[in-house]
């Protein structure tokens, strides 16, 4: 009788071991149909936009810091470090 009790756990464990597997193996499965896919997707669009981002950079910064000329302020926008430089007569230092 003791053995029958320890034989009937050993069957259940056995099949929730498959439950378990069968849904780990689901996952696994839609990690690499979907998510492995959209991932590289998002790598490439980042890519392109970083890309963007360069090509825009240096004329947006242009524009900025002629924008900020004309409004008054004596700083220069620097697009890299997103932190102003403070205009002095021949070099820039960083403004904290």
């Amino acid at each position: 009788m003791f053995n029958k009790g320890i034989d009937n756990e050993l069957i259940e464990l056995t099949r929730r071991i498959d439950v378990l597997e069968s849904k780990l193996d689901l996952i696994i499965d839609k990690i690499d149909t979907n998510l492995a896919p959209n991932t590289q997707k998002m790598c490439k669009h980042i890519v392109f936009i970083e890309n963007v981002y360069e090509n825009v950079k240096a004329p947006l910064g242009f524009l900025c810091n002629k924008i900020r000329s004309l409004i008054g302020f004596d700083s220069i926008y620097c697009l890299e470090s997103n932190k102003h430089l403070k205009r002095n007569e021949e070099e820039f230092e960083l403004e904290e």
